[in-house]
């Protein structure tokens, strides 16, 4: 298989990780059957995916514009229109209803919630500030990258599972954030590798070695999960994850290179929605739960999730692009 299947089902693979992130915070029952209930519990996966996916993405989009104001720029308008005004729409219905304080509207807005701790039932979600972290961060991160790319990526890894651990007691709410940064790394590393040896092909031996690794990371969960009373504790369901991300990718994009012909349209749509929809699923998930009866407001929520962040997206989608355009339109004038 050739690494370069990573930048072509880049999409596809965020369509996985959406549904299945989405399957894991769904109520569905799943009963008896042990595949699905852990499948389902490890739906968390898909965030793991979202990130080695990102850094992967992130590379090629700094290595073309060196600027550090651009790439800011980028990513901001990549992520915030679409997240804000739904932000504080949600928020100030939450206060509406007595869910939340008039201070989640200060911790949502400034995003500083999850950096000093509030909880997570008083902020919209963690995720999009981790991310925006991690952006802040790359610019900085890439002069070291440059520097000695090896070294860096293996030292940031080293220095995330390091924090994680001897930081545990004081920082432990910043795990979702501290054990993703290693598959942020990797996928980082991985581009600039795609740049250098644009014709990569993995070996059969590191294919199989792809394969142990992945039987490692889910075994070891799957003791945790069945057998212990310990996967709920502090890193042990997320640090598995370093055996299983990159050769579950690496396999999923192998699987849909069988597939020259098929577009898979499903994966695609829910790929290219993937921000929308989980910015939506979530809270139409929690609404439907307390509004609707139990046999359809996984159903409802799945459906209005997905119409909802079709719409919101084909919007902002249109004033993104008409304030770009317009930008580069008065940019070309002066010039």
């Amino acid at each position: 298989m050739k690494l370069n299947l990573l930048s072509k089902y880049r999409t596809l693979l965020m369509g996985i990780a959406i549904m299945w992130v989405m399957f894991f915070h769904s109520h569905v029952y799943i009963g008896q059957i042990k595949f699905l209930e852990l499948f389902k519990r490890l739906g968390y996966g898909g965030v793991d995916i979202f990130i080695l996916v990102s850094g992967f993405g992130v590379y090629f989009s700094i290595y073309k514009d060196n600027s550090i104001l651009n790439f800011y720029k980028k990513r901001a308008l990549r992520i915030l229109p679409y997240y804000y005004p739904i932000v504080l729409i949600v928020t100030l219905i939450a206060i509406k209803m007595g869910i939340w304080d008039w201070d989640s509207l200060f911790y949502n807005l400034t995003m500083l919630g999850y950096w000093k701790n509030v909880g997570l039932g008083k902020i919209y979600d963690w995720y999009i500030p981790a991310l925006l972290f991690l952006y802040l961060l790359t610019p900085f991160y890439y002069k070291f990258f440059k520097i000695n790319k090896t070294a860096t990526t293996l030292g940031a890894i080293a220095a995330a599972y390091i924090f994680s651990y001897t930081m545990h007691d004081t920082y432990d709410y910043l795990y979702n954030l501290t054990f993703r940064i290693p598959h942020y790394v990797i996928g980082f590393w991985l581009a600039d590798f795609l740049i250098r040896n644009k014709e990569y092909e993995f070996s059969k031996l590191t294919m199989v070695l792809f394969a142990i690794s992945l039987f490692i990371g889910v075994s070891i969960l799957y003791y945790l999960y069945y057998y212990t009373p310990y996967f709920e504790e502090y890193g042990n369901y997320v640090s598995p994850f370093i055996f299983i991300n990159l050769p579950l990718c690496i396999f999923l994009c192998y699987f849909f290179s069988l597939f020259k012909k098929y577009k898979f349209p499903i994966l695609i749509f829910f790929g290219t929605h993937s921000l929308t929809l989980f910015i939506f699923h979530e809270k139409i998930l929690y609404l439907c739960h307390v509004l609707l009866p139990r046999n359809i407001e996984n159903a409802s929520a799945f459906i209005i999730a997905i119409i909802l962040a079709y719409i919101w997206q084909k919007l902002m989608d249109s004033i993104v692009n008409k304030f770009t355009t317009r930008k580069k339109t008065t940019f070309q004038k002066a010039n």
